[in-house]
């Protein structure tokens, strides 16, 4: 970290990314997705840039994309890298747009496609796909509508939060945030009696077999355990995408209209409320952090940026 800068009689945290890897090229496909798996792995999802009509056709009528109203096939490729190991995982051809991915405890791939066609409560788009390299298998899952993120705790749970078309729009999303099985079935979702409602999940951070969600429009911080026990604090942020956790701080992203540099630092009072300073977030080279994407994962921040893939960790 850089040192502490005096604002006043303030000070002002200075959290400094390091640079961990660069994304991966592959010859024929194209970067579609990427994100950071539980084992704090590096995940990017390619596409084909080159499959035909008439191999979409050839490839529906294998079987391999059972549900009838799905069009457009593709050829779909996942890397991995981690603590210097890289691993192509090779997929089967499948209709997916605008994806997130993670990877299950036991190596399997969940693929899930941002949007979903809700036509009534026995028609609608499958929109998940679980695939076992090892065996080949891939089985669809339907995940519901406006997908805002997707992260899979340790005990192979699938973590879904929701911007706002899927809570006022198809019944799975409703609730804001739905934890699934490791088969893609639904186990838990917000409850309806909490102190808050969920309008959109800003922001989704799944760790061991927890998870933390920070949400419009009251913006508090809630953690979810292991047996879905809630907790939680109320911020005066609002707008934060991102956010990172330790055991005794959280690094939100920056709010509504902060430049790309602008961060917080919170902390938990008695009172129930998280207590936040303003930080500023610099690249190695001691420039600000430029635009880019950012995820929360534990207690790394990761920066996905066009020159490389960048982690601010809490200590």
């Amino acid at each position: 970290m850089l040192p502490q800068a005096a604002s006043g009689a303030r000070l002002i945290r200075s959290i400094q990314f390091e640079k961990i890897g660069t994304a991966p090229t592959r010859l024929g496909f194209s970067l579609v997705a990427s994100g950071v798996a539980g084992d704090q792995s590096l995940l990017f999802l390619f596409e084909s840039s080159g499959d035909s009509a008439s191999t979409a056709a050839a490839l529906r009528a294998s079987g391999v994309l059972p549900h009838p109203k799905m069009e457009r096939l593709k050829r779909y490729g996942l890397h991995k890298s981690a603590a210097g190991s890289e691993l192509w995982i090779d997929l089967p051809p499948l209709e997916l747009g605008h994806s997130h991915v993670d990877l299950f405890p036991d190596g399997r791939v969940l693929l899930a496609s941002r949007r979903h066609n809700w036509r009534a409560e026995t028609d609608h788009d499958l929109n998940g796909v679980i695939f076992d390299p090892r065996t080949g298998r891939a089985d669809r899952v339907g995940l519901g509508d406006a997908i805002s993120d997707l992260q899979i705790d340790d005990l192979g749970r699938i973590w879904i939060g929701y911007f706002d078309e899927g809570v006022f729009g198809s019944s799975v999303g409703q609730a804001g945030l739905v934890c699934f099985s490791t088969l893609g079935e639904k186990v838990w979702e917000f409850p309806a009696d909490a102190d808050h409602t969920i309008d959109d999940c800003y922001a989704l951070n799944v760790a061991g077999p927890e998870a933390a969600i920070f949400f419009y429009s009251d913006f508090p911080l809630y953690r979810i355990g292991a047996d879905f026990e809630l907790t939680w604090k109320q911020t005066k942020l609002r707008g934060c995408h991102a956010f990172a956790m330790s055991e005794t701080e959280i690094l939100f992203s920056g709010q509504y209209d902060d430049p790309p540099n602008v961060a917080y630092i919170g902390r938990s009072d008695r009172e129930g409320m998280i207590l936040v300073r303003r930080a500023y977030l610099f690249m190695p080279d001691g420039s600000a952090r430029p635009r880019g994407r950012l995820q929360g994962r534990g207690r790394h921040l990761y920066h996905f940026g066009e020159d490389g893939i960048y982690r601010a960790t809490l200590g």
